[in-house]
């Protein structure tokens, strides 16, 4: 009697679990704050009020005909926002477009939201876009206006479908060609290709700003230049200094050949960089000549990576002139005639000196 009344306890509890699991289940809420697209690029902006794994699907339609489709994975953690990004990849070819975006978990469609895209004249902004060049460095946009605006520029890094940074430039009055630089604050990884997103929002006085995004691309490699007024060439040996162009780190050398102009005899030396350059640091390096015979050199100097691909060369020609014969002479013998002479003289001078005294 008494095991069945525990099996039926037992039974109970694993019930009101089972249903608390899933009244809490039912009860997790997964909320789109934001989700914008242009014909460049869309992003969205959610919450969950519980972790868990799952993937976005935008999705780009004309009358009601799907047009493009990708899929971003995520895995968001409860209570903390998080935004994906995707670029599209197709052509516009008309006016008005409907932008979709479906969250959906391991089994379910857990929120989704549309956004209408314009395109063409619909949404021409009042500026032109004259540049827009990210670097191994960071990035530079610039703009020119055709008629007077004001705007908000935010710079986004990429990494696949995450922001990794963002830079945002408020109220910048567009009169005039305006120019926008923002370097990298953190190290990238070599070899790593990445984008970067200009969302570009114009103001306007009875209606929501004006949105364009914009985008661009570049892969990130090791960089380093050879400054020219700091090259020291001469008899010695080479001095150079190098200044990092890259937030991808250089740990490298200086790789200086010299090529003996009469002989074509070449001699190669290597120097070991001390600090690991990156954008805006300098170091200078040096090498000493062994057994350089005097003649005319022309000199190359190249700064190269560990993997010995030049990132900077320098070119220059060196003459190490002959060094003349020394003969070797016997040291004068002094005469005792002239000793004598000098001593005569300085009695004479101190007899004149006393008589006159």
């Amino acid at each position: 009697m008494y095991s069945n009344n525990r099996k039926l306890i037992n039974r109970f509890v694993l019930s009101v679990l089972f249903i608390f699991a899933l009244v809490n289940s039912a009860s997790a809420r997964v909320e789109i704050s934001d989700f914008f697209s242009d014909f460049t690029s869309a992003d969205v902006t959610f919450n969950s009020t519980r972790d868990f794994q799952g993937k976005a699907v935008f999705e780009l339609f004309y009358a009601g005909s799907l047009v493009e489709s990708h899929e971003a994975p995520f895995d968001i953690k409860a209570g903390e926002p998080l935004t994906k990004v995707i670029i599209w990849e197709k052509k516009p070819q008309h006016d008005y477009y409907t932008a979709k975006v479906s969250l959906y978990d391991e089994s379910s469609l857990q929120s989704s939201m549309s956004y209408q895209v314009s395109y063409g004249t619909v949404s021409l902004p009042s500026f032109h876009v004259v540049d827009f060049s990210p670097t191994n460095s960071g990035v530079q946009l610039l703009l020119r206006p055709f008629n007077p605006s004001a705007t908000d520029i935010k710079i986004e890094l990429l990494d696949n479908n995450d922001i990794v940074y963002t830079k945002t430039e408020e109220d910048m009055t567009l009169t005039t060609n305006t120019e926008i630089k923002i370097s990298w604050p953190f190290l990238l990884t070599d070899s790593k290709k990445y984008t970067v997103r200009a969302k570009i929002y114009t103001h306007r006085l009875y209606a929501s700003p004006l949105v364009n995004t914009y985008i661009a691309y570049f892969t990130a490699n090791q960089d380093v230049e050879i400054l020219p007024d700091d090259v020291q060439v001469d008899e010695y040996g080479a001095s150079v200094t190098l200044r990092g162009k890259s937030q991808v780190p250089f740990d490298g050398f200086i790789v200086v050949r010299t090529i003996n102009r009469a002989t074509n005899e070449t001699k190669v030396f290597r120097q070991q960089v001390e600090e690991i350059l990156v954008s805006g640091k300098e170091d200078t390096a040096g090498v000493v000549w062994k057994g350089l015979a005097p003649g005319t050199y022309d000199v190359e100097i190249r700064a190269a990576n560990k993997e010995d691909i030049t990132l900077d060369k320098y070119e220059t020609v060196l003459r190490i002139p002959e060094i003349p014969s020394v003969t070797a002479t016997t040291p004068a013998k002094s005469t005792p005639g002239f000793a004598a002479l000098l001593s005569i003289i300085a009695l004479l001078a101190a007899a004149r000196r006393l008589k006159g005294g």
